[in-house]
Formats: structure tokens, C-alpha cells, sequence
């Protein structure tokens, strides 16, 4: 079962909680789009034209680590932040859960959405189920350090810091 949970007040009180840093979710909230644009490679079946990188454990988005556990990896290509360049991407299904992630180019902003005229990378994962979604972008470009997304157990999408509860992206409220 899929939790998500609404208020930091919660996660403090769950023994399994997720830890969340939230730095600057402006920045951060402008990759949502992106990260939504992974979902349509979120089936269950890899991507076409995904190469098998064989089996893999904890394989990892930036210092994030995917929690599978002896689970055959595709790597694959795909355009999703609409940059010349597509962005080298991965594909793995643990039981019913399917992981996407990657990383993107992103342009630094400030806290008012403004472009700093700065560029950095940002990695980002996104896990679908039978009973809903979650997606986190992180990064430690731009001069902050953010985990964004948003999570979805079928009881309505919650956005906020983000972290993983057991296999499944949790997000928190701002």
C-alpha cells in the first residue's frame, strides 16, 4: 500500500520516515514538466529501444540510490526537458513498481523564478504502481540544495519535499 503522507508532523512520527530537504522550490518546481514528461515510459514493458545493462541493486540518481534489489536495468535515450541533446535515461520494474530516472541539464533561478544566467544538473526519478505516482527532482546546483516532487496514492497529488518510504516516492506538503 502506497502512503502519503501530508504534514512534516507526520513524517517525524513514522519510525521508516523519509528524510526532506527543501531549498528553493521555485527552482525546483519548474522541472516538474520534465518529470512528467517520464511518465509515459513508466509501462511495464522497457522502452523501445532500451539495451539491457543486466542486473543491478541500488542503483543510483545522483546520491539518491533506487531501492531494487537484483532487477534487470535498461538504459535508454529520450528528449524530455525539449533540448537539442536527449538525455541518457533507465528503466527497471521491481514486482508492480516501475522506475525511471536520469538526469537534465537545468538553468539556475532565484527565489523568484528569475534566471541566474547559471546552469546546472538536476537528477530526478520517477516510480509508477497500480495504486499511483511519485516523482522527486534533486539537485545541489544553483547554489542550493533542493528534493522536490510530487506524490500521488490515488488520494490526491501532494507536492513538497520528497523522499523514499520503504520502495515508494513520499512527498510532504510546503
Amino acid at each position: 500500500m502506497r502512503y502519503t503522507l501530508m504534514t512534516v508532523a507526520l513524517i517525524a512520527a513514522c519510525s521508516s520516515s523519509p528524510s526532506v530537504t527543501v531549498n528553493n522550490t521555485t527552482a525546483a518546481g519548474k522541472e516538474k514538466d520534465t518529470a512528467m514528461n517520464v511518465k509515459g515510459f513508466a509501462k511495464s514493458t522497457p522502452p523501445t529501444g532500451a539495451t539491457s545493462m543486466g542486473m543491478m541493486s541500488q542503483p543510483k540518481a545522483g546520491d539518491k540510490s533506487i531501492p531494487i534489489t537484483n532487477v534487470e536495468v535498461y538504459v535508454f535515450t529520450a528528449n524530455i526537458d525539449d533540448d537539442a541533446t536527449g538525455e541518457t535515461l533507465y528503466w527497471a520494474i521491481d514486482d508492480s513498481i516501475i522506475y525511471v530516472w536520469g538526469a537534465i541539464d537545468i538553468v539556475c533561478v532565484d527565489d523568484d523564478g528569475i534566471d541566474t544566467g547559471e546552469t546546472g544538473e538536476a537528477y530526478f526519478i520517477y516510480e509508477a504502481d497500480s495504486s499511483g505516482y511519485g516523482w522527486m527532482v534533486a539537485t545541489d546546483s544553483c547554489g542550493y540544495s533542493t528534493i522536490y516532487g510530487c506524490s500521488d496514492d490515488g488520494a490526491g497529488e501532494v507536492c513538497g519535499g520528497c523522499d523514499y518510504d520503504a520502495e515508494y516516492i513520499v512527498c510532504v506538503a510546503e
